[in-house]
């Protein structure tokens, strides 16, 4: 640090006000370069500097995705002996007037003949905010706070329902298998993001724990598996997400009742007696949840048998298949049967016994 200060003094002779470091802030951009943000203060072409883009971006960057890189010049007037290694900058960068931490990568010290320079690289905060400053140095005489103001902006999730069309209409049967999310963000940085529900207009606690997109060539995705929910005929299922500060993005489908249907072994033409043996059989989707069905049979309006579970085992079919045997009644009547499974009802099964 003496040496840096005692340097700094040798070099200011002559001149009418002390050096500073030049700070020059760029972000990577998508065609593989880095773009130079601070017009007033572009990288020294002396330098050699590698990877700079021909044309300059904006001083907005996406929040926790953006990739800095900093080229902190020591500059022409502080000059440096080959036996005399510069001392690296402090970098800060604060939000909102507070401090606050990146994961920030400093290179070794650059030499041009006696001039030195570092570069820094690191990822925009992740906090949305209209003020970012980033200062550099080595100590109090020798600081710059870069004199652009830096804003971060949540990006957008695009989200996707893979299962249907973009722009059209899309429906799901409920309860049965899963809908499937792709979520994709600009960058290369894996990020964890929550998927909301909405049912019916109604907010559901999320359907599945957050997920982490995964480096795919110039952008981070990452498809996750929601399981469809049970609804009534036409509600419409909304699924979003968006990163803290950001906008959300949705996804919508209708749900509709899946195909439910229930027999009698004896069908189509069943002539039974009161006390007869028949068999019930009852087919759904096989990816419905729960496997499980619930029977009700009544004789003229007469409830009889209540809710009896009905297990049901997935098929190389397609479909979940369950079967009960039962009794017709002792007494003759219009025997009526009634299944549903996940709360959706199969017609009603309605017999005369004798």
């Amino acid at each position: 640090m003496r040496s840096l200060l005692l340097l700094t003094l040798c070099a200011c002779e002559g001149l009418t006000s002390a050096p500073q470091p030049l700070v020059s802030a760029l972000v990577h951009t998508d065609d593989g370069c880095f773009a130079l943000m601070t017009p007033n203060t572009p990288v020294a072409s002396t330098l050699g500097v590698a990877d700079l883009c021909t044309y300059r971006a904006p001083s907005r960057l996406l929040a926790g995705i953006d990739l800095v890189e900093l080229v902190v010049d020591y500059g022409p007037d502080v000059s440096f002996s080959s036996s005399t290694a510069a001392p690296p900058p402090n970098i800060t960068i604060t939000v909102d007037g507070s401090a606050v931490d990146v994961d920030l990568a400093l290179s070794y010290e650059h030499r041009v003949g006696d001039r030195a320079y570092f570069i820094a690289t690191f990822h925009a905060p992740a906090t949305p905010s209209s003020d970012v400053q980033i200062t550099a140095g080595v100590n109090s005489g020798f600081t710059t706070t870069v004199p652009i103001i830096f804003s971060t902006v949540a990006p957008a999730v695009d989200l996707e329902l893979l299962e249907c069309m973009r722009g059209q209409a899309c429906a799901l049967d409920g309860a049965v298998g899963d809908a499937h999310v792709r979520l994709a963000l600009p960058g290369t940085v894996p990020t964890a993001i929550q998927i909301h529900e909405q049912l019916g207009g109604i907010m559901e606690h999320d359907p599945i724990p957050p997920v982490t997109t995964v480096i795919t060539a110039d952008h981070t995705e990452v498809t996750a598996a929601v399981p469809v929910p049970a609804a009534p005929e036409g509600t419409l299922l909304v699924l979003y997400a968006s990163l803290d500060g950001g906008a959300p993005t949705s996804a919508s489908a209708t749900i509709r009742a899946p195909q439910i249907i229930a027999h009698l072994s004896c069908d189509p033409s069943c002539d039974l007696a009161a006390g007869d043996a028949v068999g019930v059989e009852i087919d759904a989707p096989a990816l419905i949840r729960p496997l499980q069905a619930s029977l009700d049979t009544r004789l003229d309006g007469t409830p009889q048998v209540v809710g009896a579970a009905v297990e049901l085992a997935p098929q190389a079919t397609g479909l979940a298949i369950g079967t009960l045997a039962l009794h017709a009644p002792a007494t003759p009547g219009a025997w009526q049967i009634d299944v549903s499974v996940a709360g959706y009802a199969a017609p009603s099964i309605v017999t005369a016994v004798h």
